[in-house]
């Protein structure tokens, strides 16, 4: 990591120098020789890298050398801070105290300059290869692979894959004109290069084609020398070595495949480059129908550029199949049994992750080893501390590491920063490493724009791996790319093997809540303490003191002039000390969900570097301090408070390049609508989110008239995707150009807007997916008439979830009841406090598969078929559950059902008997609900059931125990439940069973002791149970000593 962190730092002092930063503060010459020396050692670095993997003297110079590149880099951002400053405040050069500063820095820039010298000429001695850096390192393979399988070894756990990989081949692409390049990728050790040899070796494969070939590319993707390698892969003779020219090679190759169904291997590939693979694909495009080439990659990058059918993602083997390949390594074919030490191999194997590799070597590293204490050592052992010449794990994953591009390694090294399994926030991630130094500006690209490219390209190489419901915003690294990271950070970073002798002026990270320190790592007792660590770590570039308890934030934070982030999100603070404002390299201040701030310091605007400020759920903040247009760098600004003097109002916003979210308050303080102009909303393009929030009522006629102008300047940029309004005072909302403006945005939400009649035209926007009405006086959604061609068009063709609350005057969907397609993506439908809505007649919703509204709502509705859960509160016009409408749910799998009025349903009506699919049942607020319909026994898929607030629910109801396929049982607030029945053993299935707020249930049943298996017991607020139950002692205890997990109190 060396390399990467030296370049961060050469590239600070290119722009120093380019900047004649160096002329100014009278260190020019030493700048220049600084550049010169640093360049001559990183031409070395690559070759020094690997080396000190096998060389201890190697190692600490690299470690000798990242101190000083450290110590540099401090050096540098206090020249470039001190000329900033000075160039803002256009104060002069010649003052005492920027002479004495100085000659400060020039003896500093002389002193590190001699000690870089020193480190110079120490390389020497290493004989270090000079290798070029200005393109990925090329990497010598460490095997050559081949397409005939090891068979004295199983191969565990990739039969599935093996069938649908075959499948594909032999049956989906058998017909195929054009070549079908199906890619394998996963990490590396993860088992792709055995799958291609099972699926090549499949007799099924053998039969198909009519001819096979096998090639490994690795680095060297040449076209001469992959020709040659497909040639006598082909012939299974050296003749193609004689051929010299490109054009007889390739007219060689096309002689053997014309017209011929191949199959070919490419293992192990890592060029990206389209243009290298186009080469060779013109001349693999003479076989016959059903040729196909099989890829294997590390990086989704390559899969993208070669690929015609969908990646096969290899994901890791189970703990099962890890444990097996393990035994057979340490074990062979020996007989005898040890049953100790496969206790401690199936713990080890949670080493592996998942990758055979890793369980491969772990097993051969404890071939010979048959005590206890060796295989303990392995499993408290890292992966990264076990010898590399054994395991060769990381030695296999560090080739990813060395195929990355300068800029991206350290970014990627700097992931070991958080645990392992630990989802990593991308914009969080991007933040670090702006606050490091580790990305920066590109041209036309925002250094926010680099970090995204950044975290694209890490996906791509299958170094990060998005985490699937979070797709693009959240990370997690593999267990073993973890260590990876962590194993490239090993001695790169000053103090890190040794944290007790790290300096604290080498600390560039602090994370106060749990208590440690990031490069170097460690962990510190008296971190708790914010004195502690704003007097002992002056270079620090990020503070974390997130939900830390703090409640005041000391003056003495305005001494880490080297600060770029400082995040206080959570913590109890009422003011921040006006010393904040001196810390002139603040790139992101996070004050999230400080609910009790209620002033931003007023010199705000000296915070010239800051670019983020993250002020969502500061709900205390009463207005913002004046002048906040001139943060000219300022991307992210979560909430603005429309003030009342000038300096804090609306026009403040107008020369800001603002991104992301913005919520704008009070607007009804917003008197003349030219102010509302003036914030020039509709020319910011990065806003993705526009929350519009007037928080007082209006109540004469001139200032609607006012809300509504000012609205309408507030129109936002096409590029909003998320658009809230709450409290507008108007009775129109404005005359928005509603398929330009509006034609990106996904979600809105208007409430509060207790004036307005009718809403805006919102039926036709192509992308909205989803909508929340709250708090309207609106009487339909859809108000206006559908006439002439318009009849056919499909209304809200992109909704998906439609919420509607408090909508007294609702009385359905469109004024206009013509028969037209509408909601035909809908899936889920919220209806709650709208006593006057009644679904249209024969409106049938082909997706949808939520539903929530009351029981008059339901019985207004048919054709449900695909609703899969539904929530029914039972309203005071209903005596009983509408059965014709259940009859129609023949997929729903979760009901709830609500009384929240005086009435009683009788379960005599029979309304279980038609929901077969029914896999959940809770029962809330029931005032008079004592027993279950007995046709309940015949919901076979009834998993779980819950009942919530019964006031006379004595005892559970009989026909509950009929119910064999119980797996949880919830009882939760049952006041008058005294006892738990015998036959609750009938749950044979019973895994969890919670209980909560019943003080008269003194005791559980002796029958408990006969349901193997209950895993989980709860029960909280039920006071006599807890005395009976209690561990160890309770006189009820030996009843359910048996289970597992036991919470009671």
């Amino acid at each position: 990591m060396a390399e990467a962190f030296l370049q961060v730092v050469l590239d600070n002092l290119s722009s120093l120098i380019k900047g004649e930063i160096g002329l100014i503060m009278g260190v020019d010459v030493e700048m220049n020789k600084l550049s010169s020396t640093l360049t001559t050692i990183q031409a070395v670095l690559e070759d020094a890298e690997q080396k000190q993997l096998e060389s201890k003297p190697i190692q600490n110079w690299l470690g000798k050398l990242n101190d000083l590149a450290y110590e540099i880099d401090d050096i540098l951002d206090e020249c470039a801070t001190h000329v900033s400053i000075m160039e803002h405040r256009r104060s002069s050069r010649y003052s005492l105290k920027k002479i004495l500063f100085r000659r400060k820095i020039g003896r500093k820039m002389k002193q590190v300059t001699e000690k870089l010298d020193v480190v110079a000429a120490e390389r020497e001695k290493f004989h270090l290869r000079d290798m070029p850096i200005d393109r990925a390192r090329e990497v010598v393979a460490t095997r050559e692979t081949g397409s005939i399988l090891d068979e004295s070894h199983h191969v565990y756990g990739r039969e599935e894959d093996k069938e649908k990989i075959v499948d594909i081949l032999v049956n989906h692409v058998k017909d195929n004109q054009e070549i079908s390049i199906l890619p394998i990728i996963g990490i590396g050790g993860l088992g792709k290069t055995t799958l291609a040899q099972l699926v090549f070796n499949d007799q099924r494969v053998v039969e198909h084609f009519d001819k096979k070939f096998w090639v490994c590319v690795s680095d060297n993707f040449d076209l001469k020398t992959l020709i040659k390698g497909m040639i006598e892969s082909l012939t299974g003779n050296g003749s193609a070595s004689e051929l010299v020219q490109l054009d007889t090679l390739q007219r060689c190759l096309r002689e053997l495949l014309n017209q011929k169904r191949y199959l070919l291997v490419l293992d192990d590939i890592w060029n990206d480059h389209q243009e290298k693979w186009y080469a060779l694909r013109n001349v693999l495009a003479c076989g016959s129908t059903g040729a196909s080439i099989i890829v294997t990659t590390r990086q989704k990058k390559v899969a993208d550029v070669m690929g015609t059918l969908p990646a096969h993602n290899l994901t890791g083997l189970s703990e099962e199949h890890c444990w097996l390949l393990l035994r057979e390594r340490a074990f062979g074919q020996e007989e005898k049994k040890y049953p100790n030490l496969e206790v401690i191999g199936k713990e080890i194997v949670n080493k592996c992750a998942g990758v055979p590799l890793a369980a491969k070597a772990l097993g051969g590293l404890l071939r010979f080893k048959r005590t206890e204490k060796d295989w303990i050592y392995v499993k408290e052992s890292k992966i990264l501390d076990l010898p590399q010449e054994e395991t060769l794990i990381l030695p296999a994953l560090r080739l990813s590491y060395h195929h990355l591009p300068l800029a991206l390694r350290q970014c990627f090294a700097y992931c070991a920063v958080f645990p392992k399994d630990y989802p990593i926030d991308k914009k969080k991630l991007i933040f670090h490493w702006m606050a490091h130094g580790y990305i920066s500006s590109n041209g036309i690209l925002e250094v926010e724009d680099v970090g995204d490219k950044v975290c694209n390209e890490l996906v791509l190489r299958s170094l990060l791996q998005d985490v699937p419901e979070r797709e693009g915003n959240v990370f997690i690294l593999h267990d073993l790319v973890h260590d990876l990271a962590q194993s490239i950070m090993e001695n790169k970073v000053p103090g890190t093997k040794n944290v007790r002798s790290a300096s604290n002026d080498k600390i560039r990270q602090v994370n106060l809540a749990k208590k440690y320190e990031a490069f170097p790592q460690s962990s510190r007792p008296e971190m708790e303490y914010m004195s502690y660590i704003l007097k002992n770590f002056s270079r620090l570039r990020i503070l974390e003191a997130s939900y830390s308890g703090i409640n005041e934030l000391p003056s003495a934070v305005g001494n880490l002039k080297h600060l770029r982030q400082l995040n206080l999100s959570g913590n109890g603070i009422r003011t921040l000390p006006d010393s904040l404002c001196s810390l002139w390299n603040l790139k992101i201040l996070d004050l999230y969900r400080c609910q009790r701030l209620v002033a931003l310091p007023k010199s705000m605007r000296y915070l010239k570097s800051l670019r983020h400020l993250c002020l969502e759920n500061c709900m205390s903040l009463s207005e913002m301090p004046s002048k906040f247009s001139e943060l000219t760098n300022l991307r992210t600004l979560s909430l603005f408070i429309v003030g009342q003097n000038r300096g804090n109002q609306l026009e403040e916003l107008q020369r800001l390049n603002l991104g992301g979210k913005l919520e704008i308050h009070h607007l009804e303080r917003v008197k003349n609508p030219m102010d509302a102009k003036k914030a020039n909303i509709g020319e910011k393009k990065d806003l993705r989110y526009l929350s519009l929030i007037w928080e007082g009522k209006n109540g004469s006629r001139l200032m609607e008239d006012v809300d509504e102008k000012v609205l309408e300047e507030l129109e936002p940029h096409p590029n909003v995707e998320t658009l809230q309004i709450i409290g507008f005072n108007g009775r129109c909302f404005p005359s928005w150009r509603t398929n330009s403006t509006l034609k990106k945005v996904v979600e809105i939400s208007i409430k509060g807007c207790q004036n307005c009649l009718r809403l805006p035209h919102l039926r036709e926007l192509p992308q909205l997916k989803i909508l929340r009405l709250a708090n309207l006086g609106i009487e339909y959604i859809v108000e206006d008439d559908v006439q002439g061609g318009d009849a056919v068009s499909v209304d809200f063709p992109s909704l998906e979830q439609l919420n509607l609350y408090d909508l007294p005057n609702l009385r359905g969907f469109f004024k206009d009841q013509v028969m037209r397609e509408v909601f035909p993506n809908l899936l889920d439908l919220r209806i709650e406090r709208c006593p006057c809505f009644k679904f249209p007649p024969l409106l049938f919703f082909k997706m949808m598969h939520t539903l929530r509204c009351t029981s008059s709502a339901l019985a207004s509705v048919s054709k449900l078929e695909t609703l899969t859960f539904l929530e029914v509160k039972i309203d005071k016009n209903m005596t009983c559950i509408p059965i014709e409408t259940l009859k129609s749910l023949t997929n729903l799998k979760k009901l709830e059902i609500d009384q929240t009025d005086e009435v009683c349903v009788r379960p005599e009506d029979g309304w279980l008997q038609y929901l077969n699919a029914l896999e959940t049942l809770y029962i809330v607020g029931w005032s008079e609900l004592v027993e279950l319909p007995e046709e309940i026994k015949h919901l076979k898929s009834l998993t779980r059931v819950g009942f919530y607030e019964l006031p006379k629910m004595v005892c559970l109801p009989n026909a509950l125990q009929h119910v064999s396929s119980l797996q949880n049982l919830v009882l939760s607030n049952l006041p008058q439940l005294d006892s738990l029945p015998d036959w609750l053993a009938n749950f044979a299935s019973l895994e969890n069973l919670y209980i909560s707020g019943c003080p008269k249930l003194a005791s559980l049943p002796a029958s408990i002791q006969g349901m193997p298996n209950l895993k989980y017991l709860y029960a909280f607020d039920c006071p006599e149970l807890a005395k009976r139950c209690e561990r160890g002692k309770g006189t009820d205890w030996h009843k359910i000593a048996h289970i597992p997990y036991v919470e009671i109190y």
